[in-house]
């Protein structure tokens, strides 16, 4: 039978809550305030009579009903001020690394199959273990052509060398940080990318639990497409901590490249953007994600070029900075025959792919800001190699930052929107007679981002995209003609 006090309201459950509540939170200031300094069992008693005091009950059974929540909630509220800081001072350390194990299991994310009805998948890890090379990114290390690029840097075991480990694996140097099922030889795994999971690994499964107490609890942001795009770079273009410089690439590691929209699809893609997605998190627009990857990927270029430690291998410029195949081409191709190079022959260009497209396709949202990103873009194109081109290395981050990302965060994928970046990609690859492999790639995914984005485009266009990607299949045997034939002959539909 619930509680009455003299204006008849009940005393129901949502209302002793209520109450505790702010019994919690007026101990906490007394707390603050030193009134409850002294170890007085009766403190907790008397605050919580100024929250529901005695007299308002007016029979014996009230009344000792009411006696008997004040000392549960007063034990309660000792117990609960004698640890609260040892759990404030638990959450505020630094999180420590569980393992896949922690994920593995099939009510959790194990199971071989999707669960119908759930707002997850439930086989994000089966899909990772199975399908993603994220998870044979260390096994790579152990197999004969990892020792051998090892062995020409002069390292030892590559399962145990930094330079490796950083990208080929949860890498996680501090014994205090690594959980009892912590292991390197799960390669890049959940907490790679989600960050370490002890503090958000029980909440992010209870019932109401939304996607921002998740963040707050350490869960890393990997929604917001700028920080997604920034974290995917740290690896697959390299930061300060890591990169691939020219020496390893010398040795034998694959060419790095990154596309945000592509290379989160063929990952492959272990969760769906579907109404309950979108609710709790938001929403996927490939032509989004396409253009943030481009601008981030940007900024992490300006950011070498500026660093005076990535920029520079002693006394030499970082040849990774540069244009692979403005050297890498086999010389019997007499391509001299054909080719202008821009009048430079010989001259080693920068690889500033991602400034380009942006620049090109920009133009579609607004052409001012195109216009205003061109001429810094040219001076460090031709003349970095001269002085470093320190004002265009100062002006093009800002430009990114204050105009070229604004525009992106809200543009409208709508079919207008759609084709005219595609028509900004079309005419950008039709200029160009003999565009290089790094360019002439992200033309085609950014293509194939905006059919993604407008199925209408993608039914007229579709048969054009996989004309061109097969132009596409491999950089050893590309032929920039043959590119250039295809995506003219798209810049020519898209204008009819």
């Amino acid at each position: 039978m619930p509680l009455k006090h003299s204006s008849t309201r009940k005393l129901s459950k949502n209302t002793l809550l209520a109450t505790f509540r702010e019994l919690i939170a007026r101990a906490t200031t007394m707390q603050g305030r030193n009134i409850l300094g002294q170890r007085s069992h009766f403190a907790p008693l008397r605050c919580l009579e100024t929250v529901f005091p005695p007299r308002l009950c007016h029979s014996s059974v009230q009344r000792t009903a009411t006696q008997g929540i004040f000392v549960i909630a007063s034990r309660t509220l000792v117990l609960a001020l004698t640890i609260s800081p040892l759990l404030a001072a638990a959450q505020t350390a630094p999180a420590r690394y569980t393992g896949t194990g922690s994920c593995s299991s099939s009510n959790c994310h194990g199971n071989a199959q999707p669960v119908k009805g759930s707002e997850i998948l439930h086989n994000e890890y089966y899909t990772w273990t199975k399908h993603d090379k994220h998870s044979q990114a260390f096994t790579n290390l152990t197999k004969a052509p990892g020792r051998r690029m090892a062995s020409l840097m002069g390292l030892g075991d590559p399962t145990k060398e930094k330079l490796c480990l950083s990208c080929h694996a949860t890498y996680v140097p501090s014994k205090e940080l690594q959980g009892e099922n912590y292991s390197l030889e799960d390669g890049v795994s959940c907490e790679s990318c989600h960050g370490a999971a002890e503090h958000w690994l029980s909440s992010h499964a209870e019932t109401g639990a939304t996607h921002q107490q998740n963040l707050a609890r350490g869960l890393a942001d990997t929604v917001t497409l700028t920080k997604r795009a920034q974290l995917c770079l740290s690896c697959h273009y390299g930061d300060e901590t890591k990169s691939v410089t020219h020496d390893l690439y010398g040795a034998g590691h694959p060419r790095l490249s990154f596309e945000l929209d592509t290379f989160g699809i063929l990952q492959p893609k272990h969760w769906i953007v579907d109404q309950d997605y979108t609710e709790r998190k938001a929403p996927y627009v490939p032509l989004t994600a396409w253009f943030i990857g481009q601008a981030t990927n940007a900024q992490s270029v300006l950011a070498a070029l500026k660093s005076p430690t990535r920029s520079k291998n002693g006394q030499f410029p970082e040849l990774s900075l540069f244009d692979c195949f403005s050297c890498h081409h086999n010389l019997n191709e007499e391509q001299w025959k054909q080719r202008t190079y821009e009048n430079t022959p010989g001259r080693l260009r920068l690889n500033l792919a991602p400034l380009f497209m942006t620049q090109a396709t920009i133009g579609a949202l607004d052409k001012s800001v195109a216009t205003e990103l061109e001429p810094y873009i040219t001076t460090l194109h031709e003349d970095y190699q001269k002085d470093g081109a320190p004002q265009a290395l100062d002006a093009l981050p800002a430009l990114l930052s204050s105009k070229v990302m604004p525009l992106i965060t809200k543009l409208d994928p709508n079919t207008a929107t759609c084709t005219a970046v595609l028509k900004a990609l079309a005419n950008f690859g039709a200029r160009m007679p003999h565009p290089k492999y790094e360019v002439a790639e992200q033309i085609g995914m950014g293509i194939q981002a905006v059919l993604a984005t407008s199925p209408e485009l993608a039914k007229r266009y579709d048969p054009t995209l996989k004309k061109l990607f097969a132009t596409l299949s491999s950089s050893k045997s590309f032929n920039p003609e043959g590119f250039s034939k295809v995506i003219k002959e798209l810049a020519e539909k898209v204008q009819q």
